[in-house]
């Protein structure tokens, strides 16, 4: 897990049905880029999904991914589905799994093992811890967790920079450090010892996201810093309103002709058309080339 990592949208048809051949094309040309990619994160709308459309979601990633770049599968549910579906997404071929954020729970660190542990038997993959809203881990649970060995990564998409690099200094090389506030954020994390970032714009714009990629590599710091300007605007229409997060990267994809035809579902809603103008525009900024 180093470079990025792509997370893609469910595409839903006119019918609201998830679009298995659509999500199978988004999936293969997110594949070509060479990174991991990820299913039924936050952008993937993991809790509108039902059952079902989990479980085929997960072999229908795997056979677009084809064992190109290691698939990446969110699970969110608590210890009776989440080590059914872990189970599921072992079966299916995915690399690994997700922690996605739980339910009305606090748990305690003793807690968080004992369900880290039960996704790691059922599935026998490696497991991701993921902190956003909703779902901070202290340190304290953070240096539990690392007792177990299946536990291999943290994506931080809270934004603490001072914890992110506590426990990387606690935890060391065995983690994968995942940089969950994606491109606009590579600089800092990259200074910290992040090994990848989490990209939903490759979806809309990734030879913006490649870019970054390369940037960090290089450490050129002024290229990431020109970089960061360019996404800034999309990135806040991103932030604009509640949902917008995975909206806006739905809508842009619609307007540029791939699938899905920027539909959500409830709890999400689609863009304003307010913002669509607005979205036209900076989508155009973004297809432009990046100059050496």
């Amino acid at each position: 897990m180093r470079g990025s990592i792509a997370f893609a949208p469910t595409p839903f048809g006119a019918d609201g049905d998830v679009d298995y051949p659509g999500l199978q094309t988004v999936i293969a040309s997110l594949a070509a880029h060479g990174g991991p990619v990820a299913v039924m994160g936050s952008v993937g709308e993991y809790p509108a999904l039902d059952l079902d459309e989990m479980r085929t979601i997960m072999t229908s990633a795997a056979e677009a991914v084809d064992g190109r770049v290691p698939l990446i599968v969110g699970i969110g549910q608590g210890s009776r589905l989440g080590p059914q579906l872990a189970a599921d997404a072992g079966r299916a071929g995915a690399a690994g799994i997700l922690v996605c954020p739980f339910m009305f729970a606090a748990p305690s660190p003793a807690g968080l093992v004992e369900h880290f542990r039960r996704l790691a038997e059922a599935s026998g993959l490696g497991l991701i811890v993921y902190a956003t809203t909703g779902q901070v881990y202290t340190l304290d649970q953070l240096r539990h967790l690392a007792e177990l060995d299946a536990v291999v990564a943290l994506k931080d998409e809270w934004g603490d920079l001072r914890l992110f690099a506590e426990a990387r200094e606690h935890i060391g090389d065995r983690w994968a450090w995942i940089n969950g506030m994606a491109e606009l954020q590579a600089a800092e994390y990259a200074v910290l010892g992040a090994d990848a970032f989490t990209s939903g714009l490759i979806n809309v714009a990734p030879h913006l996201t490649l870019a970054v990629r390369d940037a960090i590599d290089v450490q050129d710091w002024v290229a990431l810093r020109s970089l960061a300007a360019r996404i800034r605007h999309f990135a806040a229409m991103r932030a604009r309103r509640p949902g917008y997060s995975t909206a806006i990267i739905k809508a842009a994809m619609a307007m540029q002709g791939q699938p899905g035809g920027g539909r959500v579902r409830p709890p999400w809603t689609s863009v304003l058309p307010e913002d669509m103008v607005e979205l036209e525009s900076v989508l155009a900024g973004l297809a432009e080339p990046v100059r050496a």
